[in-house]
């Protein structure tokens, strides 16, 4: 083989290498930038030991929930977490085990997955029941964010986004529908301020 021959072999396998390295680092890009995408996707799991994991871990669905929503659709932090404790006792209730149902959010389509309450099998509806309890939260703001019974509370939060101007205790008001005990709307500015306080109190 003639030396000219011999460079040009060289040449062309010194290049074939680099264009194999270089896929390589292409696909190694392209590889850890999905395993990224992945990982900021994933839903987290609401798991805790007590009410101060509870919170965290709440807090944790929310920040992943919300991601995907415009601000028109989030709902103000501390009535999510005022509701969750009411509803479950910070996670503690039987249909938060067994239906991972943080809301006490009902079905009357008893086809669909659901938990009747206790002492009561021939109930016409039953708690729904989720794949997990990030799925109720996201129920949960759904249904704030879509039901016939919550159109005066979406009003008024769309004025006060626009005036910038977030009065937690004022919307409240309007989550009267949610619940047949009378004294509910007081019961969530109590624990609303109580969740306050506690936030000041840790920042001391």
């Amino acid at each position: 083989m003639s030396i000219f021959k011999t460079k040009v072999l060289k040449s062309f396998l010194s290049y074939k290498l680099w264009l194999i390295i270089l896929i390589l680092v292409i696909i190694q890009t392209t590889l850890g930038q999905d395993m990224d995408k992945t990982i900021k996707a994933r839903k987290p799991d609401l798991v805790y030991n007590d009410s101060k994991e509870f919170i965290i871990a709440l807090n944790n669905c929310i920040d992943w929930i919300e991601k995907d929503k415009s601000i028109y659709q989030i709902i103000p932090r501390e009535i999510i977490l005022a509701q969750a404790i009411i509803e479950s006792d910070y996670g503690k209730s039987r249909f938060s085990k067994v239906a991972n149902n943080l809301f006490g959010v009902r079905t009357y389509d008893l086809s669909k997955p659901h938990v009747k309450p206790l002492g009561q099998p021939d109930s016409k509806f039953g708690l729904k029941k989720y794949k997990d309890k990030c799925d109720s939260v996201g129920d949960y703001i759904n249904i704030l964010n879509k039901g016939n019974a919550f159109e005066e509370f979406r009003e008024l939060r769309y004025k006060m986004i626009l005036l910038e101007d977030i009065d937690v205790y004022a919307l409240v008001e309007l989550l009267n529908r949610y619940a047949s005990n009378p004294n509910y709307v007081k019961l969530l500015q109590k624990t609303i301020k109580s969740l306050k306080n506690e936030r000041v109190s840790n920042t001391d």
